[in-house]
């Protein structure tokens, strides 16, 4: 009878990864809508009654080859945890049946040489794109950070200041700047669109004037950069650009771009008041029992200042973030801003950041309109426009 061969944790997470699409379609199953885009494949989550495919998705190449998330429920893990998921394994459990998937119970010695070159040869692969990812990764935030350096640091008088007004963000009344905003006369857009029936790339590069923010990640260093492109609209004001989808008439790409990872960052939009007035001390130095609220965008933070100015605001950049963003120890509550995004999926990413920071020791409260898809800022023009009428 062959002996039962060890086998550390690493060289088993090895053999599956050298059997990625394998493993992959086995525990987590294709479906109708079903698809593989850029080294991501997009399936029903195996492990809970997922009705639609987009927010559960598994990476079958590159750096994070193995790695799954689940954007509904902020769930992710490795292959390991991919079995268990599938199956409602415990970890040791998962462990034995990647023995068993893999055949490791009775690998001959031949098999075994066969099967360790394999995922050397995948560990290597993945060793070398992680290295690759990280070198672009510090090339973009570099690229972020000299952007953000080329703007104009006032705002004042600029596009951008007569864009925020036209969003009932008054900054001259508020009587400070966030320092983490800059004008750029003139941006780079940059966009690839797919023709879904051809299967052409468009390509849209146009040079428009932007807001640009700076992205922090919380030890003080810009790692990112957020772009909202700016144009005069019909009614002669300064609002979003409408940049032409060149796939589909009539409608419109998104005038809102990030460069460099923002995971776990943000965008400060406001330190509140120091104990003597003035501007408060650095998030970061903040003193014990502070309250911080955080939005998705920056429009929806900028209301919050002008509606609490004592307050320390910050931005997400999406709703997915909000429960990464970094905080220090002393942020005691936190009051996450939501957008009023009904979609079940930005709903379940909300209740994942409540339960992060929950489980962080924070308190946690909600902000949320009374009026379905209302976000603060729609509800701050409102207000505004209400005042007006009386």
């Amino acid at each position: 009878m062959t002996a039962r061969q060890s086998f550390t944790i690493e060289e088993i997470k090895d053999r599956l990864l050298a059997q990625i699409d394998k493993v992959v379609h086995h525990y987590a199953p294709p479906v109708s809508g079903s698809y593989t885009d850029k080294g991501r494949y997009f399936t029903l989550n195996p492990g809970r009654a997922d009705r639609s495919v987009g927010s559960f998705v598994v990476a079958v190449s590159g750096p994070r080859a193995g790695r799954w998330n689940d954007y509904a429920t902020g769930q992710k893990g490795d292959l390991v945890d991919l079995i268990a998921l599938s199956l409602g394994l415990s970890l040791p459990e998962a462990f034995r049946e990647a023995r068993a998937f893999l055949g490791l119970e009775h690998e001959t010695p031949e098999i075994r040489r066969i099967r360790d070159k394999a995922a050397a040869e995948a560990r290597a692969r993945r060793l070398e794109a992680e290295r690759d990812a990280a070198e672009q990764a510090r090339k973009r935030s570099r690229q972020a950070l000299a952007i953000w350096l080329s703007a104009e640091p006032q705002i004042a008088g600029t596009p951008v200041e007569h864009y925020l007004r036209g969003r009932c963000i008054d900054l001259r009344a508020l009587g400070r700047q966030p320092a983490a905003l800059r004008y750029l006369r003139s941006c780079t857009y940059h966009s690839e669109v797919e023709d879904p029936e051809t299967g052409e790339i468009h390509e849209v590069k146009l040079r428009l004037p932007a807001m640009v923010a700076a992205i922090d990640n919380g030890r003080g260093e810009t790692v990112a950069v957020h772009r909202t492109y700016l144009a005069i609209g019909q009614d002669g004001r300064w609002g979003k650009a409408q940049i032409t989808n060149p796939v589909a008439p009539g409608k419109f790409l998104e005038p809102k771009k990030v460069l460099g990872d923002y995971r776990a960052a943000r965008i400060v939009l406001s330190s509140g008041h120091g104990p003597r007035g003035g501007k408060g001390c650095p998030l970061s130095k903040c003193p014990p029992g502070t309250r911080v609220y955080i939005a998705e965008g920056i429009e929806t933070a900028l209301s919050a200042v002008i509606l609490k100015p004592e307050a320390r605001v910050l931005a997400a950049i999406s709703v997915s973030n909000m429960g990464q963003v970094h905080l220090p120890p002393n942020v005691a509550e936190v009051v996450l801003i939501a957008d009023g995004d009904e979609h079940p999926q930005a709903v379940a990413q909300l209740d994942a950041a409540v339960k992060t920071h929950a489980a962080k020791g924070r308190r946690v409260r909600c902000w949320r309109s009374e009026i379905p898809g209302e976000d603060l800022n729609d509800a701050l023009q409102r207000a505004m426009k209400e005042q007006g009428a009386e």
